[in-house]
């Protein structure tokens, strides 16, 4: 009997205290990685933010009037803004795509708990189209007027950026799904769906664009080859068509 109370002693005093310990310790070492990468993937998503407001701040810093040694007067104040006409119109289509591009983003990020290195390549690939928006933005508006070249790069950068994306939810949501929350995504696939689809149409009018302008001889009439853009509306109406015909049946 007393060697019995006294390993009941020692199990009771010495080693349950001892295996909560470790297990106290297990679990503050797992909540202690939990904040580390959540920490880590809010650098990432903040490190992202930056580089789309230093983007955007690029491409408003080119909409700027001549230098001149006299204030302007009312007729050359109108004359510089005609020039800078196309600078604005360029700005105004990149920063909406832009602004639509992030806003996408933050939502597909506010679904994850955690990341892996393939998500970050993507995310940097996402990046670095994104980061080329100011260049190719300056060269559609300052370069040749009716030529495909511009308009080619414009839309290499474009289509870049929504593969990136498209690439980006494919890693969230069909390869890694334990990286993300247990939120229901059924819209978020509708929109990954879409994406596919336009990154399709985008490739697509590529080719055509680029054969046509290959087939036509005559200068002058170069410009008709960006004429294939007008697909792009016509075929998301023909899609959307599509789809609500199909949730009706």
């Amino acid at each position: 009997m007393p060697y019995q109370k006294v390993r009941h002693f020692v199990f009771y005093s010495i080693f349950i205290p001892l295996f909560s310990y470790m297990n106290l310790s297990e679990e503050k070492e797992e909540i202690r990685e939990e904040i580390k990468k959540e920490f880590q993937l809010e650098r990432m998503i903040l490190f992202s933010d930056a580089v789309f407001a230093i983007v955007i701040t690029l491409m408003a810093i080119e909409i700027h009037l001549p230098e001149s040694e006299h204030s302007m007067t009312r007729p050359e104040l109108i004359s510089a803004l005609k020039h800078l006409l196309p600078v604005i119109i360029s700005y105004i289509i990149s920063y909406t795509f832009i602004g639509t591009v992030w806003y996408q983003h933050l939502k597909i990020f506010g679904l994850l708990k955690s990341f892996d290195g393939g998500l970050v390549f993507k995310n940097l690939l996402l990046l670095f189209f994104v980061g080329l928006f100011p260049f190719s933005s300056m060269v559609i508006s300052r370069g040749p007027k009716g030529d495909m070249f511009p308009f080619l790069i414009y839309f290499l950068v474009i289509s870049g950026c929504i593969l990136a994306l498209t690439l980006i939810e494919n890693h969230i949501f069909k390869l890694k799904p334990h990286l993300r929350n247990k939120h229901d995504i059924s819209d978020f696939l509708k929109k990954y769906e879409q994406r596919r689809f336009s990154l399709l149409l985008f490739l697509v009018i590529l080719i055509l664009a680029v054969i046509t302008d290959q087939l036509i001889s005559d200068p002058s009439l170069k410009f008709v080859s960006t004429y294939w853009t007008l697909l792009i509306p016509i075929a998301f109406i023909i899609k959307n068509f599509r789809d609500k015909k199909r949730q009706k049946k």
